[in-house]
């Protein structure tokens, strides 16, 4: 589970800043990325990289409890987020293209541009009092996140796509929330009034849980590693900033770490989505 929400006045915070978030994805979309000159189409893998198409699936299909087989259920649920993960990845890597294009060209930004960077620090949670300051740490928060550590997480917090938070509420992160309208989980201690976040959709489910791990305080030691390489990213020493996620702490690195080497995750670490 979410370790970051045992602080319920923080998680008050983000229940708020997620409706800023999920409204701003829709403005973002709006933004096009020709208004900045010079603006470049994300960055391509190499040639030889495997690549999918994008395969939108609202939410895990009744088939999937009905595989006896175990090997054959994770690879179907493999099959299912994947691309789902891809297209994340892709929107978030648009966004730092855009910021990365902004932050070379800070003493001239139109009024336009100036909204397009105050827009992007809101919703990446990020205060400042000058342009800079606020292109620097969106350059730190807005980045991709390994496909395998993606992966590994979904399986654990879902047990690969079994759990009832994750069928009935296409929460597949284990993602809590302090108000009383999502799904309340049957081992909640009385002390507890947390809740599990319900979403439309497993993209809205995906798209979320990247926004999450780039702006909460508990994975800042995750970006800061992130930061000190570059793409692609390890996974297993991105996992080490993940203590915070489960009450488990070094534990569930140590899970995160075996699942993905145990089930060969890195070698979708190389995927794209191809187009047309």
């Amino acid at each position: 589970m979410d370790g970051t929400q045992r602080d319920i006045g923080q998680m008050r915070k983000l229940t708020v800043i997620a409706v800023c978030f999920f409204a701003s994805l829709i403005g973002a979309a709006l933004i096009p990325t020709a208004m900045i000159p010079g603006m470049r189409t994300p960055r391509s893998l190499p040639y030889q990289s495997p690549s999918i198409e994008y395969q939108y699936t609202a939410s895990l299909p009744d088939r999937l409890a009905r595989i006896d087989d175990v090997q054959e259920r994770k690879q179907y649920l493999i099959e299912i987020l994947l691309p789902l993960v891809l297209r994340g990845n892709e929107r978030v890597l648009q966004q730092r293209l855009i910021i990365e294009n902004l932050s070379k060209k800070l003493t001239y930004l139109t009024p336009l541009e100036k909204q397009t960077l105050i827009s992007y620090a809101r919703m990446y949670m990020v205060e400042s009092d000058s342009y800079q300051g606020m292109a620097q740490e969106l350059l730190k928060k807005v980045n991709v996140l390994p496909v395998s550590l993606v992966l590994a997480q979904a399986a654990i917090e879902s047990g690969w796509g079994t759990s009832r938070f994750c069928i009935q509420g296409n929460n597949i992160f284990g993602l809590r929330t302090p108000s009383r309208f999502g799904m309340v989980p049957r081992e909640r201690r009385s002390d507890e009034d947390f809740t599990l976040s319900v979403f439309n959709d497993l993209q809205s489910c995906v798209d979320y849980y990247i926004w999450n791990i780039n702006t909460n305080p508990q994975y800042k030691q995750l970006r800061y590693i992130r930061s000190l390489s570059q793409p692609p990213y390890d996974s297993f020493a991105l996992a080490q900033g993940l203590r915070n996620y489960s009450e488990l702490g070094i534990k569930y690195v140590r899970r995160v770490e075996l699942l993905i080497s145990y089930n060969a995750l890195k070698s979708y670490d190389d995927y794209r989505l191809e187009y047309e």
